[in-house]
């Protein structure tokens, strides 16, 4: 995909898709349910038009143009609408709302299987190179070389050659690569950069990959999306407690929608496998931020409903309603926060995490991996 210039609105079929999704998520477990629904939305209101109506529920389009949502009964008042979501009980309720991280999850399992049966799948302690920079080129690093040593140092993970090359204080190295099934030898010396304040060669890292069949593909797609999907939890595990001060905080940070575009245009650049791949770790992203226990989110609205059945007794949804509002605004206004940082970044030239992010074959799933 060459998209020159306006490669970060690569973002918006990306991130629109995925949130669509997660909606339909929403719909589909929730007219099973029995709850009804007012209105299935693409994109945000203002609204456009009404592209047709199934089952009296009107689908419409509306000029924002990321995202989507479902309107269910209740929502916006009339909580005590039997066929309400609001009303129904906590077994009916909590599937409905959890049936939109559950689509995000199973749209990345899907795309990960997709990408392995096209291009093929990780393999176990091999590591190759991704995307080389100007200086990693001229050095002598190439799209696709597998690293099999540094310094004498066998390679098996990524994680190792960042370490190695980080802390080589710009240190002549001895790599040895393999490239068309012959091994070769550069001597490459790290340079310093100082928007990450770190040694590195200026390559991504990427696993190499092996062709495998069709069912082995999918199945190593359900696989690796729940390995990423932990190491997600772990790093944003890790990442909150150092900003509370408990231990070491760790490079990187949150992106907004802004940084969230830019490294999407970087993906679209390099192509569809990279492209695929964002999308599939953006799907996990989201369904990881749903699941969270922050008011207006989903993972909020269950937390509710899991109270309601063991006190066996329903929390009243005006004051439901009041918290989900007030987080709303809290979540709205950090946004705010997070995007002035993103164009801040901008503005300064900095990359959109400030660190080097990995863009290999298949997206990294935690920063910090790009040497």
């Amino acid at each position: 995909m060459n998209l020159g210039s306006f490669a970060w609105l690569a973002v918006f079929p990306a991130l629109g898709f995925l949130i669509v999704v997660h909606e339909l998520g929403h719909y589909w477990v929730g007219r099973k349910m029995g709850i009804k629904i007012e209105e299935f939305g693409i994109g945000f209101p203002p609204r456009a038009k009404v592209l047709f109506v199934r089952k009296g529920v009107p689908f419409t389009l509306n000029w924002l143009p990321i995202g989507g949502f479902v309107r269910f009964a209740g929502e916006e008042g009339g909580f005590d609408d039997p066929d309400s979501l609001a009303s129904a009980a906590p077994r009916r309720r909590i599937p409905v709302l959890a049936a939109g991280v559950i689509a995000n999850i199973l749209v990345a399992m899907f795309l990960f299987g997709l990408i392995f049966a096209i291009w093929g799948r990780p393999m176990a302690n091999s590591v190759s190179v991704s995307a080389p920079d100007e200086y990693a080129q001229s050095v002598g690093f190439q799209e696709d070389d597998r690293i099999i040593s540094i310094n004498g140092q066998a390679i098996t993970n990524q994680e190792q050659v960042s370490t190695i090359v980080a802390d080589s204080n710009g240190a002549p190295m001895t790599v040895v690569l393999e490239r068309d099934d012959q091994q070769l030898t550069i001597n490459a010396a790290p340079k310093y950069r100082e928007d990450t304040q770190k040694y590195l060669f200026g390559i991504g890292l990427a696993p190499t990959l092996e062709p495998v069949n069709i069912f082995a593909a999918f199945a190593n797609g359900v696989t690796y999306s729940l390995r990423v999907l932990g190491d997600m939890v772990i790093g944003i595990t890790t990442l909150l407690a150092g900003l509370l001060g408990y231990g070491e905080k760790p490079s990187g940070g949150f992106v907004g929608p802004v940084g969230i575009a830019r490294f999407t245009g970087r993906a679209a650049m390099s192509g569809w496998q990279t492209y695929l791949s964002l999308t599939a770790v953006l799907s996990l992203n989201l369904a990881l931020f749903n699941i969270l226990p922050l008011p207006a989110l989903d993972g909020s609205r269950i937390v509710f409903a899991l109270i309601e059945a063991v006190r066996r007794k329903r929390i009243p949804p005006e004051r439901e309603a009041v918290v989900h509002a007030v987080g709303m605004m809290v979540l709205l206004g950090l946004m705010v926060i997070i995007t002035l940082s993103d164009v801040g970044n901008i503005i300064n030239g900095n990359p959109a995490i400030p660190m080097p992010t990995a863009t290999p074959g298949v997206v990294a799933p935690t920063p910090g991996i790009a040497p």
